[in-house]
C-alpha cells in the first residue's frame, strides 16, 4: 500500500492535468509493485524522487520493465537525486548538509528528518549512471532536460 503523503501530490497533479485532451489515470500505489504487475496499455511513466529508493540492480530491473510496458512513442521521465561525476554516496549527503543554510523554511529537527532520511533510504546515482541504466534498459535516447539549482537533482526522459 503507497504511503498517505503521496495523495496530496496526486491531488495537484489531477488539477493540473485536468485540461489535457488524454485520458488520465492516477494511481496511489507502491511504484514498484505497480510497475511489476501493470498490464494495461501506458504511453507516459513518471517516477519522482522515488526511484533512488532502490539498488542499483533494483533500479535496473525496473527501468526494463517500464520499457516493456512503453510502446515505441512512449516517454520514461524521472525526477532523481544525482552525484556530481566522481562524488559517492556519502559526497552527496554532504552536500546536501552543506545545504542547510538555504532550507530556511525547516527547523533543524525538521532538517535532521531529512538527512536521516538520505542516510537510511538514499542510493542517487551519477548522470552518467542513470544514463547507463537507460540505456541498458533498451531506451535508445536519454535526455538530461533539468539539473536544479543546488545541483543535487536533476530530471531525465528516456525514450526511442
Amino acid at each position: 500500500m503507497a504511503s498517505n503523503i503521496s495523495q496530496p501530490s496526486l491531488d495537484i497533479a489531477s488539477g493540473a492535468l485536468r485540461n489535457l485532451s488524454c485520458s488520465i489515470d492516477l494511481r496511489c500505489q507502491d511504484f514498484v509493485e505497480a510497475i511489476e504487475r501493470w498490464d494495461e496499455p501506458v504511453h507516459v511513466i513518471w517516477i519522482g524522487q522515488s526511484l533512488h529508493h532502490l539498488r542499483a540492480d533494483a533500479k535496473q530491473d525496473l527501468m526494463r520493465r517500464v520499457r516493456a510496458l512503453l510502446p515505441s512513442d512512449g516517454l520514461f521521465l524521472i525526477w532523481e537525486p544525482t552525484c556530481l561525476e566522481g562524488e559517492d554516496r556519502e559526497g552527496w549527503m554532504e552536500r546536501f548538509r552543506q545545504l542547510r543554510p538555504e532550507w530556511r523554511a525547516l527547523t533543524d529537527d525538521e532538517f535532521a528528518a531529512f538527512d536521516s532520511h538520505h542516510r537510511a533510504s538514499d542510493y542517487a546515482e551519477t548522470a552518467a549512471a542513470w544514463t547507463a541504466m537507460g540505456r541498458e534498459a533498451g531506451f535508445k535516447r536519454v535526455e538530461e532536460l533539468l539539473i536544479v539549482p543546488n545541483k543535487l537533482a536533476r530530471v531525465y526522459r528516456y525514450s526511442d
